[in-house]
């Protein structure tokens, strides 16, 4: 199945015990292999009020559908200071 950017940007992101994490907001893509290596979560209800983002590796994506994503429990790192921390290696 292909799924679109269109589709997958503010696609709803929940853990495998059903826990909300936000929308997808964007996602990285590795030049060499055209693979995209993280997406990025956007969490809270309205930008900059309770929001924080999320970095979420390829590897530690369980499922994605044209209704949701569902990544691993405990597989998210909040983005601060602009800078993304280096994803934990499995």
């Amino acid at each position: 199945m292909k799924i679109l950017s269109d589709n997958l940007i503010g696609l709803p992101v929940y853990t495998e015990n059903g826990r909300s994490l936000g929308k997808v907001d964007s996602f990285e893509i590795e030049l060499e292999t055209s693979l995209i290596t993280h997406y990025h979560i956007s969490t809270g209800l309205i930008k900059g009020l309770w929001h924080q983002k999320l970095v979420v590796s390829r590897s530690q994506v369980i499922s994605i559908s044209k209704e949701k994503m569902i990544v691993e429990d405990n597989s998210v790192q909040e983005v601060k200071s602009g800078l993304v921390p280096s994803p934990a290696v499995k």
